[in-house]
């Protein structure tokens, strides 16, 4: 069994959110896993929830994470809104 040491990615406020991302970098063959600490507050985690990568895969996934913050991929925040703005100016 091979030990992997993980380094934190991103952190995130909703699990949703970190289960997308996670799954996103899964798609890119890059391993990921949500860490989440902090305290229950009845149906809610009430702290940060991480999103790591291994050690080795940091500076490949922080590139992927880039792309995705500023749009540049499928399916990325503002993705639609972009494509949205440039119909209606061809209009």
């Amino acid at each position: 069994m091979s030990d992997i040491h993980w380094a934190t990615l991103i952190e995130v406020g909703s699990r949703i959110e970190a289960e997308i991302i996670k799954e996103a970098l899964e798609a890119q063959d890059i391993p990921a896993e949500i860490f989440q600490g902090g305290a229950m507050h009845y149906a809610y985690v009430v702290g940060a929830i991480e999103i790591c990568v291994p050690n080795e895969r940091i500076k490949e996934a922080k590139a992927w994470l880039a792309g995705y913050e500023n749009g540049q991929l499928e399916g990325s925040p503002g993705e639609e809104d972009a494509d949205n703005v440039s119909q209606e100016e061809g209009k």
